[in-house]
């Protein structure tokens, strides 16, 4: 009778762990949409609002926190106030920090931090560029040795060369192959599940074409 007890409550414990994860990721499943489609800094700050919240009850998953970063940097894209850039950015570096906390040593966070700080460059490329490319390109390369298959951080790498002077160790004839590389990454990639991400693909042939026309 006590075995039998037993065994019913972890079949209930389980039962109900099953329906708070298809939950959670129903969840995910509606706000990625919302990112998908978000297209102004308000759209950007709403969906980073929700996945803040999710993160708030859901502290044991990094995904959320992963999302609000990523929500919040697109939305300090749209600002054209340098001062309000930065703003976005330093609060997408605090989630990503925290989602670092929760999952280390991954792959997709790193790229992340890595985008992160290449926008913090674009704010004051002369003043930023020594200093927080060392960092982007660390957390790149880093991003590339957890996962050699996530093609986010040869995006990433290649668009840094792109921008960056053929003096400075960039130019097209560097960044082109890295560029193809992304794009055939990107083609083969699956992710994991349906809430891990896949950003950077469009971008990736964008950029590609551009450096083919330089």
């Amino acid at each position: 009778m006590k075995n039998l007890m037993i065994a019913c409550m972890l079949f209930i414990g389980l039962s109900t762990t099953a329906q708070d994860n298809k939950k959670f990721v129903a969840t995910m499943e509606r706000n990625l949409e919302a990112l998908k489609n978000a297209k102004t800094a308000d759209d950007y700050n709403n969906v980073a609002n929700i996945f803040e919240r999710i993160a708030g009850a859901e502290a044991k998953e990094w995904l959320p926190l992963y999302y609000q970063s990523f929500a919040t940097v697109m939305a300090g894209m749209q600002q054209a106030d340098n001062t309000k850039k930065d703003e976005y950015y330093d609060r997408a570096s605090t989630a990503a920090d925290k989602a670092e906390a929760i999952s280390p040593d991954n792959s997709e966070i790193y790229a992340l931090k890595s985008f992160i700080t290449g926008m913090k460059i674009s704010v004051d490329p002369m003043t930023r560029g020594q200093q927080l490319g060392m960092e982007a390109g660390m957390l790149t390369a880093t991003a590339m040795k957890l996962d050699p298959n996530n093609p986010r951080p040869y995006l990433l790498k290649g668009t840094s060369a792109m921008y960056t002077p053929e003096q400075f160790g960039g130019g097209k004839d560097k960044a082109l192959p890295i560029l193809q590389t992304a794009v055939e990454k990107f083609k083969a990639f699956k992710p994991s599940n349906s809430i891990m991400p896949t950003w950077g693909s469009e971008r990736a042939t964008e950029m590609l074409e551009q450096c083919k026309k330089m």
